[in-house]
């Protein structure tokens, strides 16, 4: 009887996690990358950045903000996606997890076929997070990335 009784407890913690484990699976992250050529010289602020320009300026004390490029990617847990950067740099984003309030995501640049940088954030659920990337023509890259999940 004891062991009906663990036997019967240990399948219905197995069902549970399998239960939580298909929930998980199934959560997507809504990402939303926006590339923007940050430099000096003319005074210039895109209107497409008017959402964040401030966050922008406060953050990187350039006189110029152009934006370059837009993706948008929906990404299930493990999964992988690619948006194509200027100056032949391409930037994978896999997520990694969700959380309550943030999902883990790993991203890597590669130029051509190398790859120069790598990181992990976490990023808060309707927030984003701007990475600070390489030189590229008279300035530098930045990239603004959104996530809801």
């Amino acid at each position: 009887m004891k062991i009906r009784k663990i036997v019967t407890a240990l399948l219905l913690v197995s069902v549970i996690w399998a239960m939580e484990g298909q929930v998980w699976a199934e959560q997507k992250i809504n990402i939303n990358v926006k590339t923007v050529l940050a430099s000096h010289g003319r005074k210039y602020s895109d209107p497409l950045l008017t959402a964040f320009i401030n966050k922008l300026k406060s953050i990187f004390r350039y006189s110029s903000y152009q934006l370059l490029s837009q993706n948008e990617m929906r990404l299930g847990i493990g999964e992988t996606r690619t948006a194509s950067l200027a100056g032949d740099r391409t930037l994978k984003i896999t997520a990694l997890g969700i959380g309550e309030t943030r999902a883990e995501l790993r991203l890597v640049i590669f130029k051509k076929r190398k790859r120069i940088f790598k990181t992990i954030i976490h990023l808060l659920n309707n927030a984003s997070i701007i990475v600070g990337g390489p030189k590229y023509k008279d300035g530098f890259l930045l990239f603004n990335i959104y996530g809801s999940f």
